[in-house]
């Protein structure tokens, strides 16, 4: 179980560079408290281009006090569809960098959208410098340790120190220049500067550079400079050059590749190992960067020893002060925001309790055999954090149960293209601000669509936002009144919180709030609101919007470019709306129609309570569950008989709370099997009757006398109610706990969507209609599902096949798919309405394989069984009394 009391930490992430703000993310995902200190005035970290160095003339060797590398002209070495988070896709902006390898200044704004989107800005203090970072209490390792933290805010020069449970250490590795040992080099008089200062070529009009290094960024300058610089030359370690740099120096007569230089000299002549000279007026040095934390104070057990950071097991965790110290975006050479993802996942889940570190010693047997195969290979010290290879890349990925690969599935080649706004942006309407809209929505505008929700009552929740408009309310007969939640005032959550929540977000523990395991309705609801709330979805609902219509605008043409016209109207305005969407997602639950069985006598028993005017408190008469009784509203069933149809969780949990005033409630239910969690609620309680008779396998029943009925033969206009066996009894209530229907009574789709016997159909994947996808989706169709789990895996591949990252099969295909499933849904005996329950975890598994979605873990499941079989052993207790929390 997941508690704020117990696991949440207090939280120093250090920079607010892509590393650190995907690990502030994170840890305030797990529920941690968290700031982040920044010292520059921005987010962004090396990519907040500062040009105050433009044109500088620095002097020998000078690396003054800049915290960006970033030059004027850079732009990035890996496509965009590759540079982002896997839940922020680095989209094309119409007005901004639409290259597919845009320049610094679009991967900022990408960082400044990633920081609005989810709401980060709130968490970091801008220009404030780390000045130490050090143990409380350097006696006491690892992770009961805290750490004091001294910072300078650089506006006000005030000081200030606070104590941390954790810190995260995300400053990157580009702002301390290596660079070279050379003789000559702290006496040679021109001009030497880094090109961690360089912004742009025109200071060296007509002057002769040398560029040292032959990596990206000397590549990058050198060819720069060829318009304005009369000499160019480039020395590198190897004078075998790719085909790409030989392509260039044949294309400009005054770049030229040289050799390692020997030495400097007073004169301005720099001598190459070959012997070759040429006099220069400046140096640039693209000699790359070491690791450097000159606040960070360890009593030594962190050091930088020749660019190698450790002991650090998987380059993250010193393992003696584990997992209250770790760093983030030390390895090089990998996709870097994929894997700062993964990591920052890691470092929070540990923290909040969801993974465990080896033991220490185990951690260091770990980094020892790391170093000794890098030295079996032949790998420098100084290379130690240069990852080459996916598969060391994927380590701490596998650890979070997350792949590295962006869009590929377990199995499957993968299908991620690029992603624009421009060609694949949507505009799009999701139906409903349940658990399933709202996460639909949350998805859809990850992947870059435009969204709007039409909710059409006042706040967030669907069927979880309690209306208390039904309490005392008599109306008649077999009235179903306009009210969209089911929920009872009592009502609690069936399973524990821990597997009630989308995976990103947990259903924490919160102070002062419902602490249970298994909370009532409203904590939910506050759930909901606080997903809302931290992912800012409320901006895109329309709330009190009723839709009227949903239709096509173009019969003839079906599939991914169709348009759909909704008409909405405003229940406080009366304002009707028309608009057209390029597609519409269905996300209104299927808890709204209540589903009435056919009983001979149903209206003739209505006329008979409705002229003698008994006292109904449930909403309908006979009501269906949609009961809002509580208090003293409650007295008014006070010593009735009840007849409760249906022995689903609603009737037992009515049941339940009605024998505490009814006078006799009669549970109505098809199967003569009972559990023995019901067998025991009954034995406690004289006026709970079972019904049809049963001959009870449960010893400790013998004693009671249970009045036993078979099911509901017909109602009488003198209130009685004759069951199957001939048995009978007047009764005062029914209520009907008989399930619901589906129904989209707006939508207009010409057939070729129709609930029949309860089968909503024909659906590819109960998500689907194969002749209107993608343009139309259902979001939540299935039941007995683990639904929070299983809308975010509907609400990913929906957004994503809108945005062409998947694709769908053909629609021949699709139907064909159908068919086999109705099939073997006959061959098994299951009837048509339950044609959507799909208790099958393989099914959920094999689902989340369309979107890329984990599979489902073995604690998961563990707890979903557990539960089930406690609730069949203690109907009663089984909310509040578990023996799985080891899960």
């Amino acid at each position: 179980m997941i508690s704020e009391i117990n696991l949440s930490k207090q939280v120093c992430v250090i920079g607010a560079g892509p590393s650190g703000l995907v690990a502030a993310r994170e840890l305030r995902k797990e529920g941690h408290s968290v700031v982040v200190l920044e010292q520059n005035h921005d987010v962004g970290g090396q990519w907040l281009y500062d040009p105050i160095r433009e044109g500088v003339d620095s002097g020998k060797g000078a690396t003054p006090e800049v915290h960006s590398s970033v030059y004027a002209s850079l732009r990035l070495a890996f496509p965009r569809e590759i540079t982002g988070f896997t839940d922020f896709p680095f989209l094309v902006k119409e007005g901004r960098d639409m290259r597919r390898f845009p320049g610094h200044k679009e991967l900022l704004l990408y960082l400044k959208d990633f920081c609005e989107c989810f709401g980060l800005k709130e968490m970091v203090r801008f220009n404030t410098r780390v000045e130490l970072v050090g143990m409380v209490d350097s006696a006491k390792l690892g992770k009961d340790m805290k750490w004091v933290v001294r910072s300078k805010d650089k506006m006000t020069e005030n000081l200030m120190e606070e104590v941390f449970d954790v810190v995260v250490v995300a400053t990157g590795q580009y702002s301390h220049p290596r660079l070279p040992s050379i003789k000559g080099m702290d006496t040679w008089r021109r001009k030497q500067i880094h090109s961690h200062i360089y912004r742009v070529p025109e200071p060296f009009c007509n002057e002769v550079v040398v560029v040292i290094g032959n990596s990206l960024s000397g590549q990058d300058i050198s060819m720069e400079l060829v318009d304005v610089a009369k000499e160019i030359h480039l020395s590198a370690k190897s004078l075998d050059i790719s085909e790409g740099l030989s392509k260039v120096i044949s294309k400009h007569e005054n770049l030229h590749i040289q050799p390692q230089i020997d030495s400097l000299h007073g004169d301005g002549q720099v001598l190459f190992i070959d012997g070759s000279r040429v006099f220069a007026d400046t140096i640039i040095y693209c000699t790359g960067y070491s690791y450097s934390f000159p606040f960070l104070d360890t009593k030594g057990i962190v050091a930088v020893d020749d660019d190698r950071v450790g002991p650090l097991y998987e380059h993250t965790f010193p393992p003696s002060l584990a997992p209250s110290l770790s760093f983030m975006g030390i390895p090089r050479r990998i996709i870097a925001f994929p894997f700062f993802e993964t990591q920052a996942k890691w470092i929070a889940q540990l923290l909040s309790g969801k993974r465990t570190l080896p033991s220490c010693e185990d951690m260091m047997q770990s980094v020892k055999e790391f170093y000794h195969s890098r030295d079996v290979a032949g790998i420098p010290k100084h290379r130690t954090h240069v990852i080459e290879n996916f598969e060391d890349a994927f380590i701490p990925g596998m650890l979070s149960g997350q792949s590295l690969v962006v869009g590929k599935s377990s199995g499957e080649p993968s299908q991620t293209t690029m992603v624009s706004e421009i060609n694949l942006s949507k505009h799009v309407c999701v139906i409903g601000a349940g658990p399933s809209g709202v996460v639909a929505a949350r998805e859809l505008r990850k992947e870059g669509h435009s969204v709007v929700v039409l909710e059409q009552k006042h706040d967030v929740g669907g069927q979880w936002l309690y209306e208390p408009i039904g309490e005392s309310h008599d109306s008649g007969k077999g009235a179903t009144p306009e009210v969209h939640g089911s929920v009872y005032a009592s009502l609690r959550l069936n399973t524990p919180r821990e597997i009630t929540a989308f995976t990103d977000f947990p259903f924490l523990v919160k102070k002062d709030r419902d602490m249970r395991r298994f909370p009532g309705h409203r904590e939910l609801l506050l759930y909901l609101e606080d997903f809302c709330e931290w992912f800012g979805l409320k901006e895109m609902i329309r709330f009190n919007t009723r839709v009227e219509y949903v239709g096509m605008v173009d019969v003839a043409k079906f599939g991914e470019d169709m348009k759909w016209v909704v008409r909405s109207k405003n229940k406080m305005t009366r304002n009707f709306m028309e608009e057209v969407f390029d597609a519409v997602v269905v996300a209104t639950g299927h808890y709204s129609k209540p589903r009435l069985p056919s009983i001979k006598g149903f209206l003739k028993m209505n006329g008979y309570m409705e002229k003698e005017a008994y006292a109904v408190t449930f909403i309908g008469y006979p009501s269906h569950s949609v009961m809002r009784c509580n208090g003293d509203k409650l007295l008014l069933l006070f010593l009735q008989v009840v007849v409760v149809i249906g022995n689903s969780i609603s009737g037992r949990d009515i049941s339940m709370e009605l024998v505490d005033i009814a006078k006799e409630i009669h549970l109505s239910a098809k199967s003569l099997e009972i559990s023995e969690g019901l067998s025991k609620v009954i034995s406690k309680h004289e006026n709970l009757h079972i019904h049809p008779r049963v001959l009870t396998p449960y010893p400790y029943l013998s004693y009671i006398h249970l009045y036993v009925h078979t099911l509901i033969d017909s109602l009488h206009e003198d209130g009685r109610v004759l069951f199957i066996d001939g048995s009978w009894l007047f009764v005062d209530t029914i209520v009907y706990c008989t399930g619901y229907s589906y129904s989209f009574p707006f939508l207009e789709t010409k057939g070729i969507v129709v609930v029949d016997d309860d089968r909503v159909g024909p659906l590819y994947e109960h998500t689907f209609p194969p002749s209107l996808a993608p343009s139309l989706s259902f979001v939540g169709i299935p039941a007995k599902i683990l639904p929070f789990l299983f809308f975010e895996s509907q609400a990913k591949w929906i957004a994503q096949l809108m945005s062409g990252k998947r694709i769908l099969p053909s629609c021949e295909d699709m139907m064909q798919s159908i068919k086999e499933f109705y099939h073997s849904r006959d061959v098994a005996g299951i009837p048509k309405h339950k044609t959507h329950e799909i208790p099958n975890f393989e099914y959920w598994d094999m689902y989340g394989d369309h979107s890329g979605s984990p599979h489902l873990e073995e604690w998961i499941k563990e707890i979903c069984i557990s539960t089930l079989r406690n609730a069949n052993t203690n109907l009663e207790t089984y909310r509040d009394s578990c023996d799985d929390l080891k899960l």
